[in-house]
């Protein structure tokens, strides 16, 4: 006699009804390129009807304090509740170098795996459709870690092992940093509530690579820099970070 036992099998999970909506999770670190996904992802479920979320992750460097103030102003105007998940433990265990790409930061080899893996797990505990992440083509040409196949090899292996996985979307990784703040500037991102600098201190430095990075996105694509800098940058050829 057939069974009517509804119970989602072992690797799946319950199908949501259409008017829950989807459920988004983004990697919200407060710099321009996060910040920009949130906006993008605010207008985008506004018109699809669901709801948005961000991943914090605290990695114990200087930086940490800085970009958690500015990604939680940016979780408040997107309107995300924003999860902070503290790795410093984890990190300073595997050598102390940044798990994802930084301007003029050593980074993790495998880092960006990791960053990936938890935040997949985490989307997968709160039950969210869609994992966000706002990498551009400035950064994958740093490493391969940061290309769209080796997010599709991450992707498999969640799908591998159960139905209905969290689907990673990289909306940035066709166009460079320059392209993302033009995105930024027509659906109306404020920058100005973004950090960028690596050294962590009450200013942007001016001088680190991102700091300049920053002023030369700003100056190419047309954009008032409202930015408080310790010493006015000199832009950076080199976007990356």
């Amino acid at each position: 006699m057939a069974s009517n036992d509804k119970t989602p099998k072992k690797g799946t999970k319950s199908k949501k009804t259409k008017d829950q909506g989807k459920k988004v999770l983004i990697l919200l670190s407060g710099g321009p390129d996060s910040a920009t996904l949130a906006k993008m992802a605010e207008q985008e479920l506004k018109e699809t009807g669901g709801t948005l979320s961000a991943l914090f992750l605290k990695t114990g460097h200087p930086k940490d304090k800085k970009e958690l103030e500015a990604a939680n102003r940016v979780a408040n105007i997107v309107g995300a509740r924003l999860e902070v998940v503290d790795i410093s433990d984890a990190i300073r265990a595997l050598g102390g170098k940044l798990p994802t790409i930084h301007s003029e930061a050593s980074i993790m080899r495998f880092g960006n795996s990791i960053v990936m893996s938890l935040a997949m797990a985490y989307a997968f505990e709160a039950g969210h459709d869609e994992l966000m992440i706002g990498l551009h083509k400035d950064d994958a040409l740093e490493s391969l870690e940061y290309t769209r196949p080796y997010m599709d090899r991450i992707q498999d292996l969640a799908d591998y092992a159960y139905e209905d996985s969290p689907k990673i979307k990289t909306p940035f990784l066709d166009i460079d940093k320059v392209g993302v703040f033009t995105l930024g500037k027509k659906i109306g991102v404020d920058y100005s509530v973004t950090w960028s600098c690596i050294r962590g201190e009450e200013k942007h430095c001016g001088t680190c690579g991102a700091c300049r990075a920053r002023r030369r996105a700003f100056n190419l694509v047309g954009i008032e820099d409202k930015t408080d800098y310790a010493v006015e940058p000199v832009a950076l050829d080199s976007v990356a970070g």
